[in-house]
């Protein structure tokens, strides 16, 4: 069972979990927790396996062969406590849609802007054209990008700056809207400008979600973290 402290709910349980990749081990017993409404970063040198521990939180791993994983993934959901890894196969888009993610390299969906919300609102949440196009505008004024594009909302996505396709990403990821979000590395591809007003989002959104973030920046772990995690061939421990 999760239990709760006095510095912060503890909403995710991550118990002796080693990850392989056919005859690779990726991570081996892996034990970590998760506190509401606070930022987690991943960090560790390339090839520790971040990225690996973070995609297992919503089960993305499983888009490759022969990836096994033991122990035992928990979380806290509005449904209930949900044991992650024993999810049967029909049950995981629910979980990716509570538990979304956000890559490290924008991936647009084809078409326009609005498109990019309107598509997810309609297919996975089942909204009509009226509660789709307000859910839309809301999103977009939370992650900061409504006065930028509100006026060339049937543009094309592929035509927004960098910083602003991540911010589009992130808010089609907020538009159905998720309990703990997932973040590799989403400013690594941005010059320090979009960093900085990505960073900046990232401290806003910690007052409604709990995050888990993949970083190699030192310096940015010292700016967002509320927790670390150092992820080394051993295993992980805090700072």
């Amino acid at each position: 069972m999760l239990d709760k402290v006095c510095d912060g709910e503890i909403i995710g349980q991550i118990q002796d979990v080693s990850i392989r990749f056919a005859d690779k081990t990726i991570l081996k017993n892996v034990n970590m927790q998760l506190r509401k409404g606070q930022l987690h970063m991943l960090t560790g040198p390339s090839g520790c396996g971040k990225t690996t521990l973070l995609r297992a939180l919503n089960r993305l791993n499983d888009c490759f062969e022969k990836h096994v994983m033991t122990g035992n993934i928990c979380l806290q959901l509005s449904e209930g406590e949900v044991d992650v890894s024993q999810l049967v196969h029909h049950h995981l888009p629910l979980l990716r849609r509570k538990v979304g993610m956000v890559f490290q390299t924008p991936n647009l969906l084809p078409g326009s802007i609005i498109d990019n919300l309107l598509l997810p609102l309609k297919v996975v949440a089942g909204l009509n054209s009226v509660q789709a196009l307000a859910r839309s505008e809301e999103v977009l004024v939370q992650v900061r990008l409504w006065d930028e594009i509100k006026d060339r909302l049937n543009s094309d996505a592929s035509s927004l700056s960098g910083g602003q396709q991540q911010r589009l990403c992130l808010a089609r990821t907020l538009v159905l809207d998720p309990e703990i979000l997932l973040l590799d590395e989403p400013t690594a591809s941005l010059d320090p400008e979009n960093t900085e007003v990505i960073e900046q989002l990232l401290v806003s959104l910690k007052q409604r979600y709990t995050m888990v973030m993949v970083s190699h920046s030192p310096l940015q772990t010292k700016r967002l973290a509320d927790q670390a995690f150092i992820l080394d061939r051993q295993g992980v421990s805090s700072c």
